[in-house]
């Protein structure tokens, strides 16, 4: 389930990375390659994880200052 979206690749590997240092075992990110080649990508760089860990994740990254 879709609970993010970035405009830079950079700030979508850092709320990966801090899910992940939180127990989040599954994060993934959908259009990171195309994001590398197009700069202004619409819609950017999408955070998804497992329907079970949305509540958490969410909470996370509002506990983080993503959100």
């Amino acid at each position: 389930m879709q609970i993010l979206s970035f405009t830079s690749l950079q700030d979508a590997y850092i709320a990966k990375s801090y899910l992940e240092s939180e127990g989040i075992e599954k994060v993934f990110l959908q259009n990171e390659i195309t994001s590398q080649v197009l700069f202004n990508m619409g819609g950017g760089v999408k955070m998804v994880v497992n329907e079970e860990d949305k509540d958490r994740a969410v909470e996370l990254l509002k506990e983080g200052g993503f959100l």
